[in-house]
């Protein structure tokens, strides 16, 4: 039975789904009569600005038709919200509520095409588990966290009314107008309804499609944070990162490979050339002996020549045989010795490669797009200004660790911590994001708070060393991307691998 159960999240799309939940919110709609509540009904959003919440039309027809209260309860924190109705599509089932007071985290939307069977979570407010849980109406407007459901793309079926995105993700009354997401959290459609089963067939839902919402947000003003970017699974990630690892390996192993044949080589070379010096010395000894001979042969003419009384020819034949025995001992001294082997081959060698740029300096940093695990961010390339002992910018620390650069913070404007590396070995620029929950990242905000340090000095890196492994020690156990870079050393404005 269990084979037969859908199980398209690994524990990273799960937290991807969770950070999701962030912009999800319970629409309240309470419509009035003379000042008076007539009824009630209650649907789910998701926020596409801080201060806009997408929604079905058919969730908020009341506050359309007439007089009514709309309220608006975020997943988290403990504030609930007003809103009005600015936006109102009933053709594409749509309709767009304006904050006016407080701001949710937006979320971001998928532009591009959802494969059939892709995995997608349902993420809203069903009214059917608020009953099994016995919620009361105090409960109903407090703040608490979406259920998520998880199901596949059951096919390109659209409805007639409006394109939509069929799938088999359960929802249920209080549903509608919450996202639907695919496994790396983005926004892929929003739920409006399900198939009539009559109790005995499947039921799949239909959810309105990123190419009706788009333009009905467009024309309400609104532009939403969206990316085009595929998503990736963790598992797929996990097999890329898998490859690209053994391809590293291969590729040092070959290296080695190569390294050994090289000294391999050089070893043949430096006996080659100890044979050479051994050749010269047995010459420059040859050299010598021969020297000492004719010298010795001059000298015995010049006795002979000058006992005949030829004292001229004496004296040329003695000096020329004087020089020729002097000139024995420098032909010995000028012998190599066997430890010149190293010098020359260090002189016939070729001139070796110039130095890797130390790492500090300005970088220029590409996004590696094969290496990263992209969900919602845009995928731009980044600039660093790197100083002595680990500072960034001049006035970020950074601590060392495994002869890297780490540090961890948080954002102060939106939910986001960041864990940032920098490998000077191999100019690699690391950037994990985690995307908070309210009270994570509220703890996360008064934690930093006490390693205020923004000057570049061995006490800042210790510091932030510090700092690093605290905050660490809150966030979750993995991130929701993973952004890698290849840097290049910038030289008098040009890029030097």
């Amino acid at each position: 039975m269990l084979t037969l159960l859908p199980a398209p999240a690994r524990a990273q799309d799960n937290l991807d789904v969770a950070a999701a939940g962030r912009s999800v919110v319970r629409v309240v709609v309470v419509a009035m009569e003379s000042g008076e509540p007539q009824g009630i009904g209650t649907g789910s959003g998701v926020a596409v600005a801080p201060d806009k919440i997408l929604t079905n039309a058919h969730v908020v027809s009341d506050a359309a038709d007439g007089d009514a209260i709309i309220g608006v309860v975020p997943s988290e924190g403990s504030k609930r919200f007003t809103g009005r109705l600015i936006a109102y599509q009933p053709q594409r089932d749509l309709a767009l509520i304006e904050l006016t007071d407080g701001t949710v985290e937006p979320a971001t939307i998928a532009t591009g095409p959802v494969p059939d069977g892709a995995a997608v979570a349902a993420i809203g407010y069903p009214y059917s588990v608020d009953r099994a849980r016995e919620l009361s109406a105090e409960g109903v407007v407090t703040p608490q966290a979406p259920v998520k459901s998880w199901g596949r793309v059951s096919g390109g079926q659209s409805s007639q009314r409006f394109d939509t995105v069929l799938h088999d993700a359960a929802i249920g009354r209080g549903n509608s107008g919450g996202p639907l997401v695919d496994s790396c959290g983005r926004v892929v459609g929003i739920n409006s309804f399900v198939s009539n089963s009559e109790g005995v067939d499947a039921v799949f839902a239909f959810a309105v499609s990123v190419k009706e919402i788009i333009p009905f947000l467009r024309a309400a003003g609104v532009k939403p944070h969206t990316t085009a970017l595929p998503c990736r699974t963790s598992a797929e990630q996990a097999a890329i990162d898998e490859r690209l690892a053994r391809s590293e390996d291969e590729r040092a192993q070959a290296d080695r490979t190569r390294a050994a044949f090289a000294e391999e080589r050089l070893d043949a070379r430096r006996e080659q050339v100890r044979d050479s010096i051994l050749a010269e010395r047995d010459n420059g000894l040859a050299i010598a002996g021969l020297l000492l001979v004719f010298g010795a042969a001059f000298v015995n003419g010049a006795l002979v020549l000058l006992a005949k009384d030829d004292r001229r020819l004496a004296l040329g034949a003695g000096a020329a045989g004087l020089v020729l025995m002097a000139g024995a001992p420098i032909a010995w001294v000028a012998r190599p010795d066997l430890d010149q082997a190293d010098t020359r081959l260090a002189a016939q060698a070729p001139k070796p490669a110039q130095p890797q740029a130390s790492a500090e300096g300005r970088y220029a940093c590409r996004i590696d797009l094969e290496r990263s695990r992209i969900t919602i961010s845009d995928p731009q390339d980044v600039a660093l200004d790197w100083g002595p002992d680990g500072c960034e910018e001049g006035n970020t620390p950074f601590a060392a660790q495994d002869e890297r650069w780490v540090r961890a913070d948080v954002s102060s404007h939106d939910g986001v911590a960041q864990v940032r590396r920098f490998d000077p070995a191999t100019s690699r620029y690391t950037v994990e994001r985690y995307f908070l929950p309210a009270d994570t990242l509220s703890a996360a905000r008064a934690l930093q708070a006490k390693y205020p340090a923004k000057t570049c000095s061995p006490d800042s890196a210790r510091m932030a060393g510090q700092m690093t492994q605290a905050l660490r020690d809150l966030l979750p156990p993995a991130p929701n991307e993973r952004l890698v870079y290849a840097c290049d050393h910038v030289q008098n404005g040009a890029a030097v691998k």
